[in-house]
């Protein structure tokens, strides 16, 4: 069994004063090694405290690392601080998951019509390419764990792809029925500040906006350069038209 964790970055609106890019990225591990993974997050943020006075019940939150908002705890930390914190993280978390894999979709809003409906791209795109991998994984099954999102529009889109997925054909003979039958259950929604798991997809969503949509201010810290280090767990795989695999 997998189990496929997802976060957000970005919003799937096209409007004005929305952000530039929609961001889903799927964090993908053996259910097998769940309580390994969980027991080395464990003892990385005991190391957190101990070296940044980050209590282990605080949600590490990338954009609120770089920007304090709701977060108030983060304000104790000085902001050189709480970015060392980031960048740790990225590379803690790949050396973690180091048999894990990351799924990204990467949507840039210029590239899409007003009446288009990004989150089902998004997360289509994401569901199709899991399924995939699942289906080459020994017809192994798996379940998707998401941050609290548009639980019921989600859901109905899983429930649809798993009778019909419309996949256009390799060799121009029209399209198949690639049906996501591997994807068992609903999409179980968890708060991200109760799950170590989703906040590590956090962190690789945000940074990876991060790269594709510098900021200037935070180019001096190299925050442009954190996704980075999760280069070698991403699923090349999952587009040939990116060499990382990204999804756009």
């Amino acid at each position: 069994m997998f189990i496929m964790y997802v976060d957000e970055s970005g919003d799937s609106g096209i409007i004005n004063g929305s952000s530039p890019h929609f961001i889903l990225s799927g964090l993908i591990i053996d259910g097998n090694n769940w309580l390994k993974y969980l027991d080395e997050l464990k003892k990385y943020r005991k190391e957190l405290r101990k070296t940044y006075g980050l209590s282990h019940t605080t949600e590490i939150h990338a954009n609120e690392l770089l920007r304090v908002g709701k977060i108030k705890e983060y304000s104790n930390i000085h902001k050189n601080n709480r970015i060392k914190i980031l960048s740790e993280c990225c590379i803690k978390f790949t050396s973690i998951f180091s048999d894990a894999k990351i799924i990204n979709i990467c949507l840039d809003k210029k590239e899409f019509k007003e009446n288009h409906d990004l989150q089902t791209i998004a997360w289509e795109r994401l569901m199709t390419r899991y399924n995939t991998y699942l289906t080459l994984s020994q017809k192994s099954k798996g379940i998707i764990v998401s941050d609290n999102t548009e639980n019921t529009k989600v859901k109905s889109i899983l429930r649809k792809l798993r009778r019909y997925n419309s996949v256009k054909d390799n060799y121009g003979r029209g399209h198949y029925n690639a049906a996501t039958t591997n994807i068992i259950e609903d999409i179980i929604p968890r708060d991200s500040k109760d799950s170590y798991f989703i906040q590590v997809a956090d962190v690789i969503a945000h940074t990876l906006y991060r790269r594709e949509y510098p900021k200037g201010s935070l180019k001096k810290y190299n925050v442009d350069k954190f996704f980075n280090n999760f280069k070698p767990i991403l699923l090349l795989e999952a587009s040939k038209y990116d060499k990382e695999g990204i999804v756009r």
